[in-house]
């Protein structure tokens, strides 16, 4: 098991409260894995699930980019605004 810093923006990060979490997690991981994992246990995750992409080290990346230490994730949802 590896730690892993997620950064948290917009909306998901208002309706969970926090701008960053540490996952642990198992590696070799999916983006989409960690994000599924995050989901189980946090409800706000979970409801903006079927609309967050990834990035990992500030870059957008599928669902299956597999997850290396020390990597910094994002999960983002989408925005508004002018």
């Amino acid at each position: 098991m590896t730690e892993c810093r997620v950064l948290l923006f917009s909306l998901l990060a208002e309706a969970v409260g926090k701008r960053e979490l540490v996952a642990a997690v198992e590696l070799p991981c999916s983006a989409g894995a960690l994000v599924d994992s995050l989901a189980k246990d946090s409800s706000p995750i979970r409801a903006y699930r079927h609309v967050i992409r990834v990035a990992v080290n500030r870059e957008y990346v599928p669902e299956t980019h597999v997850i290396r230490s020390g990597d910094e994730v994002a999960i983002i949802t989408p925005t508004s605004g002018g």
